[in-house]
């Protein structure tokens, strides 16, 4: 979906500038001293990356630090090695995540629900028994409600946290190219849990979500299950919950190893993407903005989807 028209139009909302290299979408950023970075989200590693990294390769654009290309592939030593002979470097940082928990669709609901870590199943059912309402739908009644459970999470967890404005914006590009959904689950009008999905290229992507102080209700619970379900009806093959803690674990613990947990317990996979590389075209300016950006903000919020990520 990052390779689309349509969202490299939304991204021009937030500063960055689009232009279509070959068949691929690039999004510049310009920062002051007259610098600037070019950005390929989710690219394939094939005859399309090849010839659009030819002709950057050979790009004199005065004040390029650096152009970053992101690989929606799953990493393999062999891909990663013909990246580093071409003379990429790993990404001080992803942008979107590289690991990830998928879960395939190619199975019945009975399935999947044997699938899933005991815990999950049972949150799920304990759910269903509350009678929860599930209500579909992007409107600005439904957008709001949204970024209020999502502003309560980030309040909670203690991470910056997107504006109204961004969430108004991006419901209604998904909504515009029949990309996406809201889904909220309620009781007795008041509204527990809700999540941001998009569906597209025959995935369904959890983008943002949030959820009330309740925790007994196990709302969350049912209100991926929910999403799962549709994805299923809608025809698609991957469910993609995003961002999960890099693996193998180590001892060390890992701020996002509670987001793991709750992921995990809808089985799945645990997968790593190749992820962000770079073609450092400045290696000074680029050293510079390397540390620039780690003081700026922790390292580990690079990792951290859905919620200061600045490309979704």
């Amino acid at each position: 979906m990052l390779q689309t028209e349509f969202w490299a139009k939304f991204k021009e909302s937030s500063g960055w500038r689009s232009n279509k290299y070959g068949q691929l979408y690039g999004l510049s950023r310009f920062l002051p001293l007259r610098k600037s970075i070019l950005y390929f989200p989710e690219i394939p590693q094939d005859g399309r990356f090849s010839d659009v990294f030819k002709d950057i390769k050979g790009d004199s654009t005065p004040g390029r630090i650096f152009s970053r290309f992101e690989f929606l592939e799953l990493w393999s030593p062999a891909l990663a090695g013909r990246l580093v002979r071409l003379g990429l470097v790993k990404a001080f940082e992803d942008v979107q995540p590289e690991y990830r928990q998928w879960l395939l669709l190619d199975k019945s609901e009975q399935e999947l629900l044997k699938g899933m870590k005991p815990k999950g199943r049972y949150n799920i059912n304990l759910a269903k028994k509350h009678h929860l309402k599930i209500d579909w739908g992007i409107t600005d009644q439904s957008v709001k409600i949204l970024f209020e459970l999502y502003d309560q999470t980030a309040k909670r967890a203690n991470f910056r946290g997107r504006a109204l404005a961004y969430f108004q914006l991006l419901a209604k590009t998904l909504a515009d190219n029949q990309a996406g959904d809201i889904i909220i689950v309620s009781k007795d009008g008041q509204p527990l849990a809700a999540l941001l999905l998009s569906f597209y290229g025959g995935v369904c992507s959890y983008l943002y979500g949030g959820s009330g102080d309740d925790r007994n209700l196990m709302a969350p619970y049912l209100t991926h299950w929910e999403a799962i379900r549709e994805a299923k009806k809608r025809g698609l093959t991957v469910y993609d919950l995003l961002a999960i803690a890099p693996f193998p674990s180590s001892a060390k613990s890992h701020p996002h190893d509670g987001l793991t947990r709750f992921k995990t317990q809808f089985g799945g996979q645990s997968i790593r993407l190749l992820g962000s590389w770079d073609l450092v075209q400045s290696h000074f300016w680029y050293s510079l903005y390397k540390f620039v950006e780690r003081r700026r903000r922790p390292a580990v919020q690079w990792k951290s989807i859905n919620t200061t990520d600045d490309l979704y």
